[in-house]
């Protein structure tokens, strides 16, 4: 409990400084004073405090459309801070820069501005005013963009996976992915109904789910899980755990998802015949679970026990920094999820400081590993430039 008064303490005095900051920047830039900014420095220190309050009442409440309103609300104006705030410091950048095509921008802009009636003429700085008028209009444009993409936008990613001297009968095996779905505050089951007759569309061999299926407690969310049962897939569906089921109580989850007829793999795996070949398929619990539940510390060497002689070896994982184990112990394939490639601007370029593997195929030594860039989304409902998706995987023989 006091770990997490101090996760909350630090979020709050960050969320401030990145509110603050852009707000005073921009006020300064319109050359706004008097009363009003008064009352939107005070509307900032709500919205701020929305934040922390918002994530501990979607925990503890029942009142399912309350939750999912302050939800939106809350979580809404975070993402749009989260791009403001790096428009801010572009701005500022550009004030500094004397740019000539940023001085005849302003004249234009500011102009255009005054002709369609904006009451302007006490503002004295051009070139401030009209870049900070711009970075308002651009965040808000780059956040509808982003709720949009979120929302609507729902896209298949198909990717042949090369393999050498393939078992012949594996050949054009297709695996359907969804990860990071976070059922929670703002994503709920018609969500889920949607992503499972875009999964039904694709006649998959096998279903995987790679972990952050959920995003709170099981009392108010797993009604919301029953869609997973009209998953059709010639060999099954299978799911591992991702560190958000650990935040949400991972071992009353566990029971409600296998009900769904999922096969869950907690450091174990399953023999699967393909015509005349073995496909093993794997699953580790999350990198991080061990912190949280010693017995469920991930470990590959036991994920693989018993499988060592199949053609062909899979290990789900959640997090892809899982494959160096992964490798170790063996595995030709590594499937993950966890980065949601950053799932918006900035977050999307700065990620790469973080993982190694993003998004998409990548070679490790011997193995492969795929990154989803997960199917829902987290906190902020904003996908941009990095799309959701659902991942359909077709092993190919090279």
């Amino acid at each position: 409990m006091k770990a997490f008064f101090i996760f909350l303490s630090v979020l709050t005095s960050l969320l401030g400084f990145i509110y603050y900051y852009s707000t005073f920047r921009l006020i300064s830039g319109l050359s706004l004073n008097g009363p009003v900014v008064t009352l939107i420095l005070l509307g900032i220190g709500i919205l701020v405090l929305l934040v922390p309050l918002t994530y501990v009442f979607s925990r503890t409440s029942k009142r399912e459309k309350t939750q999912t309103f302050f939800a939106y609300l809350t979580f809404t104006n975070f993402g749009f801070f989260s791009i403001l705030f790096t428009l801010v410091l572009l701005m500022d950048f550009l004030r500094w820069v004397d740019f000539g095509i940023i001085t005849d921008y302003s004249r234009v802009l500011f102009s255009s501005l005054v002709q369609f009636g904006f009451p302007l003429d006490g503002v004295t700085e051009v070139k401030n005013f009209s870049l900070a008028f711009s970075t308002i209009v651009a965040a808000t444009a780059l956040s509808s963009l982003g709720f949009f993409n979120a929302h609507v936008r729902l896209q298949y990613k198909r990717v042949f996976v090369p393999i050498k001297d393939l078992h012949p009968d594996l050949e054009g095996f297709k695996i359907v992915q969804i990860s990071d779905v976070h059922i929670g505050p703002t994503i709920k089951g018609r969500f889920l109904e949607r992503v499972v007759k875009r999964i039904n569309l694709q006649k998959p061999d096998v279903v995987v789910i790679t972990g952050d299926l959920v995003d709170g407690p099981v009392t108010t969310l797993k009604h919301h899980l029953k869609p997973l049962g009209n998953i059709q897939s010639k060999y099954g569906t299978f799911y591992v755990t991702g560190n958000h089921e650990y935040y949400s109580g991972v071992l009353s989850w566990l029971p409600e998802i296998q009900k769904l007829g999922v096969n869950i793999l907690l450091n174990q795996n399953q023999i699967l015949s393909v015509g005349k070949s073995k496909l093993l398929m794997a699953g580790v619990t999350d990198l991080s679970a061990g912190k949280m539940i010693r017995s469920h510390q991930t470990n590959p060497k036991k994920a693989m026990e018993g499988g060592e002689d199949c053609d062909y070896k899979i290990l789900l994982a959640h997090q892809p920094n899982s494959i160096y184990e992964a490798s170790d112990a063996g595995f030709d394939l590594q499937i993950s999820g966890h980065t949601h490639g950053g799932q918006f601007f900035p977050g999307n370029l700065l990620i790469y400081f973080a993982q190694k593997f993003v998004s998409g195929l990548h070679k490790y030594k011997n193995s492969l590993i795929y990154v989803s860039r997960g199917t829902g989304y987290w906190g902020p409902p904003f996908r941009l430039g990095a799309p959701s998706e659902i991942s359909i995987l077709v092993l190919k023989n090279t």
